[in-house]
């Protein structure tokens, strides 16, 4: 009998037998008269059948009354409990202990909560560890090391300290846009492509809608570098392909992207560098890395999709406790620091800004307006300032240094930019993020 491992996060659940992920799924529930889909039956479903659907369940994990509850489904608790049976069953005769690794805004009384569902299920659960603790333990990292995920509902960045152990220190929620939401926004930039290109509406039926809305994690996740994009809906007895530009997808997250920037440029220290730990999920996602890559002081690591897995299995004998007891792990008797200095991180330069869901090229020059009811716009004869990239580097000239701050600092002169810097006119926020 083999040892298994429940990764939880509901933008997929983690099931793995001996290193080997054989299972990936959605924290999804929709309820059909009286039969409840769960995981990927009802992500595939959840747009045939809108009116009983829950994919908050894991994200609220509790005992409270819901609304449309049946004799069945009470609570979130309920929806839990099918979902990690559905997933239990299929690999019960295969293994004979699991190792739990959940995310670190699980407060104490849900990590209870999962341990009696666990236990109602009869899942032999031998240990708990922290799922960020794991990602970075098998890893060199510095004495400050960030884990930025995403989740169905909520994107964290959970930070770690480094000496001669490795400790789970605190976390925090930056924003409670998490895929889930991005997929609803990147569906409907596709579906108004769609539209614009041929009439097309594939929100107009639950059928091509819920197609559009099956293809996408994937062709999000699988998204290169180029410019311009195909996205092809196949409805099984025809196909509509569209083209959709990164620029068009990079809107959805125009007021994310600056959270997480100034978020962890808070977080990481000054004097020295910090590793940044990039979760797997966060794959394909338009001009994301570029943008935290040149946060000052900040070495990107782009996690494998089995990292923590891997590394509960290697360090199987530290989670499992020898009295039989059930231990939460946030640190190990570890050291993993590194204690090298260069970093080894691509140069790029900032090539759009943001402003509200819309982002504009700068291109080679751009002369900014001091108008912004339609948005950003550049104006040639009277520019409040001037943005133009010179090497690697992007520079603003200011011509009105009353009008314009650079960080929320008065600015003037010649200033150099990055990814993540605001421009600041009155009461307009401007990022500056990099998408090549």
């Amino acid at each position: 009998m083999a040892l298994g491992i429940i990764e939880i996060n509901d933008a997929g659940i983690q099931v793995a037998i001996e290193n080997e992920i054989v299972t990936t799924s959605p924290g999804f529930a929709v309820l059909d008269g009286d039969h409840l889909m769960v995981g990927e039956e009802a992500l595939q479903n959840a747009r045939l059948l809108p009116r009983w659907t829950n994919n908050r369940f894991w994200n609220q994990l509790n005992t409270d009354p819901i609304a449309n509850s049946t004799d069945n489904v009470r609570h979130h608790a309920d929806l839990a409990f099918a979902h990690l049976d559905s997933l239990w069953q299929p690999i019960r005769e295969q293994v004979d202990s699991v190792i739990l690794l959940v995310p670190a805004y699980f407060e104490h009384s849900q990590l209870g909560l999962l341990l009696g569902i666990a236990g109602e299920i009869e899942i032999p659960v031998v240990g708990v560890a922290d799922v960020s603790l794991m990602a970075a333990c098998d890893l060199p990292v510095r004495s400050t090391c960030l884990h930025l995920d995403v989740h169905l509902h909520r994107t964290t960045l959970t930070n770690l300290s480094s000496g001669n152990t490795l400790n789970r220190t605190r976390t925090a929620t930056i924003t409670e846009t998490g895929i889930f939401k991005l997929w609803d926004r990147w569906a409907n930039i596709i579906a108004h492509q769609f539209i614009q290109s041929s009439r097309f509406d594939p929100m107009h039926q639950a059928r091509s809608e819920q197609a559009l809305f099956n293809q996408l994690p994937a062709w999000i996740e699988q998204l290169g570098t180029s410019r311009g994009n195909q996205f092809e809906l196949d409805l099984g007895d025809i196909n509509h392909s569209v083209s959709v530009s990164r620029d068009q997808l990079l809107t959805a997250c125009a007021q994310i992207y600056p959270l997480l920037v100034q978020f962890i440029r808070a977080q990481a220290t000054t004097d020295e560098v910090s590793t940044l730990l990039l979760s797997h999920r966060f794959a394909g996602f338009p001009g994301l890395k570029d943008s935290l890559g040149l946060i000052s002081n900040v070495e990107l690591v782009e996690l494998e999709a089995a990292q923590s897995i891997i590394s509960a299995y290697a360090h199987a004998d530290r989670i499992i406790s020898g009295d039989g007891a059930i231990n939460h792990i946030t640190q190990l008797p570890i050291s993993n620091r590194t204690n090298s200095t260069n970093l080894s991180q691509d140069k790029a330069r900032v090539t759009h800004m943001l402003m509200g869901h819309h982002a504009v090229a700068i291109g080679k020059s751009f002369q900014l307006s001091r108008n912004f009811n339609e948005g950003i716009r550049k104006d040639p004869e009277n520019p409040i300032c001037t943005l133009y990239p010179r090497g690697d580097d992007l520079y603003v000239d200011v011509h009105t240094a009353a009008a314009l701050k650079v960080n929320g600092e008065p600015a003037s002169g010649q200033i150099p930019l990055k990814p993540g810097d605001i421009l600041n006119v009155g009461e307009y926020v401007i990022t500056l993020i990099s998408a090549s």
